[in-house]
């Protein structure tokens, strides 16, 4: 492999390289332009989008969108592919929508790899970001304006987060606090837009909700095309410096994953394959189209994945095989984290909304979006704050591994849940306090900043160089089916299929036993990962 080579040279602050900071004002604002978006995307589904594409189907005269085409808003397909209540299309739209934008990374990752760099790759996602949210303006343009936000963000996603490893040499100890940074920016930029967004769409329409996002992401994209100095070489230089140095190793040096470890790489990967032979035929005997449609989605993105990292070359080693094996086996569990957690802007945003009685402060009666604020507002306070308390368990040899820490967070969010258990006995069918979501709300966050952070940070420690925007591609892939999952099982919630106390307590179980399982195979992971 070639020596890591400082090119950045531009010095540091608070300890890091300046690039980390170019890196942190870029995705603060693309952040502020995706949970914008998605702040409103329920509730404009909910309460504006669905009922007027209804009422245009059924032939109202006194629509409130004049002139929408029934060719362009599909509500017949709709009707067709998501039956049931409108609660609950919006529930499976908003889990497609989100799934959806983590499972384009994973050809992000591919096409920066083999073609376009990192840099390019960042620069198309960001561009095609903002014409997404801008035609988001337009109700005529709502599925086409999603279609552009999901390719772009396959884009950006993958190539903006390896940057930040790339900053840093191998082993370097502050990795592990970059990425926590990085975090925060995620945050802090989720913080501001509800604020922005939120009370645009409150106070004068939607559209100027998601016009808002859009100027977020242009000033994002300017941050990050005028810093370019300040950044680690791009990953296509680094891949060519390391082909020239291992093509003069011998034949042993470069021997692949073979045997045990291999049979267990595919073995894990074909889970992708057996979910992807099984939702079909479960969507057909349900009459279920949409997972039939997904079901196949599954199945080309594994397809496409395992022959990626067959054909890296020079060829994966038999150690970092192992390695690979180790992340696919967090990847199938984060997927259950995900569903969990993202019922924070599905069905805890329909709590919100709906039974929740919200303070006027001044005149201003706060809007149930600003809700989606609390949970990055606490992200942003605690991260660093969390930081250093593992910097003082190091200190002391007492940091849990990078697995138990993700075990850990699984734990708590199973557990945050229970507040919202008691929360549904104390308010029954009525509107209550905003104690509820938002105590769940903060116990959940310190569970996500045990998992989501640290896994970022291990799939650049562990994944080889040259397939390192792949593997974290594969990172979000896991996100894809946690987020997919998150719609479906909001449909619960929705259609009324559990009652809301059964609803919350599955979410407590599913967190639990993740939390479990990754605590059970944490001895074989942490002998693999090293």
């Amino acid at each position: 492999m070639a020596e890591y080579k400082d090119t950045v040279g531009k010095g540091e602050l608070l300890g890091h390289p300046i690039g980390l900071v170019v890196l942190f004002f870029t995705e603060m604002w693309e952040r502020f332009s995706y949970y914008g978006m998605r702040g409103l995307l329920k509730l404009y589904m909910v309460n504006f989008l669905f009922v007027n594409m209804r009422q245009q189907f059924q032939g109202n005269t006194e629509m409130l969108i004049p002139g929408m085409p029934d060719d362009i808003l599909f509500w017949p397909t709709l009707q067709k592919l998501i039956p049931g209540e409108v609660g609950a299309q919006a529930s499976m739209i908003y889990g497609l929508y989100t799934g959806l934008v983590y499972l384009t990374p994973v050809f992000g990752g591919m096409i920066a790899d083999k073609y376009l760099g990192q840099r390019k790759t960042v620069a198309i996602g960001g561009t095609l970001m903002a014409i997404g949210q801008f035609m988001l303006m337009s109700p005529n343009l709502f599925f086409v304006a999603l279609l552009f936000l999901i390719i772009g963000n396959g884009a950006f996603k993958p190539n903006i987060s390896t940057q930040v490893g790339n900053l840093y040499q191998p082993g370097d100890p502050r990795r592990d606090g970059a990425f926590t940074y990085f975090y925060m920016g995620i945050n802090l930029g989720a913080f501001l837009t509800n604020f922005v967004c939120g009370t645009l769409a409150a106070l004068y329409g939607w559209k100027y909700g998601f016009g808002a996002a859009g100027v977020g992401m242009l000033l994002g994209v300017t941050v990050y095309l005028l810093s370019q100095s300040y950044l680690a070489p791009d990953n296509m230089m680094k891949s060519k410096e390391e082909k020239h140095e291992d093509d003069v190793q011998t034949p042993e040096v470069q021997e692949t994953g073979s045997g045990t470890t291999l049979t267990i790489v595919n073995g894990l990967l074909g889970i992708d394959v057996l979910i992807a032979i099984a939702l079909p035929i479960w969507g057909f005997m349900t009459s279920f189209s949409l997972n039939m449609i997904m079901g196949f989605l599954f199945t080309i993105t594994a397809a496409f994945f395992i022959n990626g990292l067959r054909k890296a070359k020079p060829a994966l080693t038999e150690s970092e095989w192992q390695g690979i094996a180790a992340l696919v086996g967090l990847c199938v569990l984060n997927i259950v984290f995900w569903s969990v957690y993202e019922q924070q802007g599905n069905t805890m945003q329909s709590w919100a909304d709906e039974q929740t009685v919200w303070p006027i402060i001044f005149g201003f009666q706060i809007p149930s979006t600003w809700f989606q604020s609390f949970n990055p507002g606490v992200i942003f306070l605690l991260a660093p704050l969390l930081d250093m308390f593992w910097a003082w368990q190091n200190r002391r040899g007492k940091e849990p591994s990078s697995v138990t820490k993700m075990a850990i967070g699984s734990v708590i969010l199973g557990l945050s849940f229970i507040v919202m258990v008691v929360g549904v006995r104390m308010v029954g069918d009525t509107k209550g306090s905003p104690f509820w979501p938002l105590f769940c709300t903060f116990l959940l966050t310190i569970g996500e900043l045990y998992l989501s952070p640290v896994g970022l940070s291990l799939v650049t420690k562990v994944a080889p160089a040259r397939v390192v925007s792949m593997m974290m591609g594969m990172w979000f892939l896991s996100s894809f089916a946690g987020n997919y999952l998150s719609g479906y099982i909001g449909t619960f919630y929705e259609n009324k299929t559990l009652s809301k106390e059964a609803f919350f307590w599955l979410l407590t179980f599913l967190g639990l036993g993740t939390g479990g399982l990754m605590f059970a195979f944490n001895k074989p992971l942490k002998k693999i990962l090293g």
